[in-house]
């Protein structure tokens, strides 16, 4: 009897741990996820998580799927399109196992600067059945047109947007302190391209073509031995140096044509500069400047232009600190950086500006003026009156460091949201904020004022000079940007700077090309490798190029 009731327990026991692991496997099991087809393209890369570039001469799109494709579900759920419409009679198909590789026809080509869609449908299906999950679409853009390469364009719809070339008068040339002078030959032959090439509607400086503030705080800023008086008298004769002079005539060559328009927004080392002045050295620019020293323009509603110094403390104008003046501090420490430059010749700063970062107005000059000191190994004498300014900006005697330093910190900070009106800003920024964009990035600020939802005038496309930093960045990033911010670099001497120089801008409004792209591309001009001889060519090298849509 006891054997049988301890069989029957081991009889129940071993049920109920048959039953567990049968339940444990039931929870173990989970369905199976669906198979889908993918497809992606070997030739090309996805750019931005949005699209793929390609140049616009290819004859082949290529297709690579995750399986074979059934040859009989092709026709039909393959096609191509354009803002316009359907293009399936511009291309035949062919498979090719797990790639369909799209032939263009003879007599199609695809445009520059051009949006296409390739759209799979659910009905595409490989030798196995499955198929995609949902249709699938694809986008191609085209790359843009060279400037030196293209091949007998003769569509005016492209703007060339340069800044940042910084001519000095003779005197720094032979001082050693001339941050453009080596480039020159180089400008020559861009601007020649410009008028030869057929391509360029528009040229844009963006400021700083002439330099006022390079010049040695031991030196008066206006040579009155040569006749040079004020401000006028100064960027005459910086377009009359022999080595700037070609480029002006090329300049008013350009603006006295009928096939190119030349404008001019001021920066800040020609904030002095006026209109009258301007158009007295090239007759026939166009003069973009708004309030005092400071300009934009805007070639069609979502694309901005200007140089950019008026959202940096440092360098945009300050008419509250002083009345009757409006140099900022950052036109002082030019002056140190000129000095340090023509006391040692070859010894090159590489930045376009010196470092700043601290909400405190005096925390930042002590940090700029310091570090100038140490960078030229200078001599600082900052209480002795030693700054020669002889009439610029009607300053007139001499100054000493301490004194600049005191005159801007006793109100620089507290009369910014005042000059930021004066100075027509968007949108308000904190003093940090301005601070930091003196330090070599203005992608912050353009985002904030010109390509964010919350931008009273809203663009999709700004474009600035100001921190010789050449750059194309989206924002915000990823595959939703809703803007671009685009930076011409500069074309100082090469010892300068740490970023690439000789860089521009070309930019393609889609309502002059008829594209639904806004397309711009940052370029280097270089010489070509393949050139030699005594006049060896250049070529428009690009860096970048992005686009979105207008």
């Amino acid at each position: 009897m006891k054997a049988s009731r301890i069989l029957l327990k081991v009889i129940i026991l071993s049920a109920i741990t048959v039953c567990i692991f049968l339940q444990s496997c039931k929870k173990k099991e989970t369905p199976a996820e669906p198979v889908y087809l993918s497809v992606e393209l070997p030739k090309l890369v996805l750019q931005s998580g949005l699209y793929y570039p390609a140049d616009n001469h290819e004859r082949t799109i290529e297709l690579e799927f995750s399986q074979a494709i059934d040859t009989a579900s092709i026709r039909g759920n393959i096609s191509l399109s354009d803002m316009n419409g359907s293009l399936d009679s511009a291309y035949t198909l062919i498979s090719l196992d797990r790639k369909i590789v799209m032939f263009l026809k003879p007599d199609f080509s695809l445009k520059p600067g051009w949006r296409y869609l390739i759209t799979i449908t659910t009905g595409l299906r490989s030798v196995s059945g499955i198929t995609f999950s949902s249709a699938k679409v694809i986008e191609i853009r085209t790359r843009t047109t060279s400037l030196t390469g293209g091949q007998g364009e003769t569509k005016r719809d492209a703007i060339l947007c340069i800044s940042d070339i910084h001519m000095g008068e003779y005197r720094a040339v032979a001082g050693n302190y001339c941050w453009f002078s080596k480039n020159e030959p180089a400008l020559l032959d861009l601007l020649d391209t410009v008028l030869t090439s057929q391509l360029v509607r528009q040229v844009v400086i963006m400021g700083d073509l002439f330099d006022e503030w390079v010049i040695p705080y031991r030196l008066a800023p206006f040579d009155t031995i040569s006749g040079i008086h004020n401000s006028r008298d100064y960027f005459l004769s910086v377009a009359g140096s022999p080595v700037n002079l070609p480029v002006i005539n090329k300049l008013r060559e350009i603006a006295a044509g009928d096939s190119i328009q030349l404008i001019y927004v001021p920066g800040n080392h020609d904030m002095l500069l006026t209109r009258s002045i301007l158009e007295e050295i090239i007759p026939g620019v166009v003069w973009q400047g708004t309030v005092s020293g400071l300009g934009n323009y805007s070639p069609v509603n979502e694309i901005i232009m200007e140089h950019g110094h008026r959202f940096d403390l440092f360098n945009c104008p300050q008419p509250l600190v002083n009345s009757g003046h409006m140099l900022p501090p950052g036109y002082f420490i030019s002056r140190l950086q000129a000095e340090g430059l023509m006391e040692n010749p070859g010894h090159a700063l590489k930045s376009s500006s010196a470092p700043g970062g601290s909400s405190e107005f005096l925390v930042a000059w002590t940090l700029a003026y310091e570090y100038l000191l140490a960078e030229y190994s200078l001599t600082g004498h900052p209480d002795s009156a030693n700054i020669l300014m002889n009439g610029i900006d009607g300053y007139s005697g001499m100054y000493s460091y301490n004194g600049v330093r005191d005159m801007y910190a006793a109100s620089i900070e507290n009369s910014w949201p005042a000059t930021q009106q004066l100075n027509a800003m968007p949108l308000p920024i904190p003093v940090l904020m301005a601070i930091l964009d003196g330090t070599e990035d203005l992608f912050l600020a353009a985002s904030y004022e010109y390509l964010s939802s919350s931008s009273p005038a809203r663009y999709k496309i700004a474009a600035f000079g100001h921190t010789h930093k050449p750059e194309l960045k989206v924002t915000p990033a990823g595959n939703n940007y809703q803007g671009i911010y685009a930076n011409s670099g500069s074309w100082v001497n090469a010892e300068l700077c740490s970023n690439p120089v000789r860089t521009f801008l070309l930019i393609w409004p889609g309502q002059w090309t008829g594209s639904d792209l806004d397309v711009v591309a940052l370029y280097q001009y270089n010489l070509d490798s393949n050139s030699g001889g005594q006049n060896p060519d250049y070529t428009a090298v690009r860096l970048a190029e992005e686009s979105i849509i207008k």
